[in-house]
Parts: structure tokens; C-alpha cells; sequence
């Protein structure tokens, strides 16, 4: 990990995907009180939601990007670190609040 500060609420970077299925559940996440109507459950596994672009649980109101699940985030969210390499491969996939991998925003002035 480097020296650098990271700010997850002004990132959020490890929270867009594209993939609808990118966060699988996992045994641990069993008894965690996540919202049944968020997640995706095919072939006998359990998703998070990200049809949108982003985890479902992704508040990005006000111009910061919080979890609104914390207290009972996913395994995978628990053990993510930030400044880790795997922090940076997302920062440069996704970029700061998933700049490079939003959904264009439909133009409702029609």
C-alpha cells in the first residue's frame, strides 16, 4: 500500500461495473441484511445488482460515493483495501466515481 491517502467516498471506483453479476455473494454474506429486491440469484448464486452501471447499494448523491449498506456490506467489499493493487486496477478501469464506465444518462427533453 502506498503512502497516498485514499478517500473511498470521493473514488468509489471499486463500486462501477459493467457486468450486472460483477459482485457474487459469497457463504460468509449468508446472514448479512441485505435488501432481498438488490441482488440477483441465478443458478443456485446470489449478486449484487449492478444493471446500472454500479453496485445498487451505491449512493452518489452530493458528489460522493457511499455505501448504504456498510454495516452489512459483502465479504468482497470488507475485504477490499483501499490503496491496494487491486484498489488502483479499479481506479484505472473505472476511474474516479466510474467516470469511464457510467451508463449514458438518457435525454429526457424530448
Amino acid at each position: 500500500m502506498s503512502d497516498k491517502a485514499f478517500d473511498c467516498v470521493s473514488c468509489g471506483a471499486c463500486c462501477f461495473s459493467r457486468n450486472p453479476r460483477y459482485l457474487k455473494l459469497l457463504s460468509y454474506d449468508a446472514s448479512r441484511a441485505l435488501p432481498p429486491e438488490s441482488l440477483i440469484h441465478e443458478n443456485g448464486e446470489s449478486y449484487v445488482n449492478f444493471a446500472c452501471g454500479h453496485c445498487v447499494h451505491l449512493d452518489l448523491s452530493n458528489g460522493k460515493a457511499a455505501c448504504q449498506v456498510y454495516e452489512d456490506r459483502p465479504e468482497a467489499c470488507r475485504a477490499f483495501r483501499a490503496g491496494s493493487f487491486e484498489c488502483a486496477r479499479a481506479i484505472r478501469a473505472n476511474g474516479i466515481m466510474g467516470e469511464k464506465v457510467r451508463l449514458p444518462v438518457p435525454d429526457v427533453a424530448a
